[in-house]
């Protein structure tokens, strides 16, 4: 932004900002869990880390070997993260990954019977996490 004229004033955001919560400072060590899955249509396991802060989820980090999802998990592991810095009920984000079909189909998994696809599994696990904190 190129600022043409004299600055007459200024003003500090407040700590309530959405932007502000989003840039606290992350502890050097917050407890956490670390999940893994094996996907009935995939070859590879994946690795849920959920780690929290002040009793409540702070950051996910989703790691796998499958080169395919890199891209996805990446975007899903920082969205994710986002939402949980800023909002104390993160429910609905839980709701909108469980609700998500895979076209390619859904798998049966161990003491969780029918999961429509990766994303809701992830889902799962992260609405496990919380209900276990």
């Amino acid at each position: 932004m190129k600022i043409d004229g004299k600055i007459t004033s200024f003003a500090v955001k407040s700590e309530d900002t959405p932007t502000t919560k989003l840039l606290t400072e992350r502890n050097e060590r917050l407890s956490g869990a670390t999940y893994k899955i094996k996907p009935g249509n995939s070859d590879h396991a994946m690795y849920i880390t959920i780690n929290d802060k002040d009793g409540r989820p702070y950051e996910l980090f989703i790691n796998s070997k499958c080169p395919d999802s890199i891209a996805w998990l990446l975007t899903a592991t920082r969205l994710i993260s986002a939402v949980m810095r800023v909002s104390p009920d993160i429910q609905f984000v839980i709701d909108e990954l469980k609700n998500v079909q895979d076209p390619r189909g859904a798998y049966f998994y161990k003491g969780l019977g029918h999961i429509p696809s990766v994303q809701a599994h992830i889902g799962l696990i992260l609405e496990k996490h919380i209900d276990r904190t």
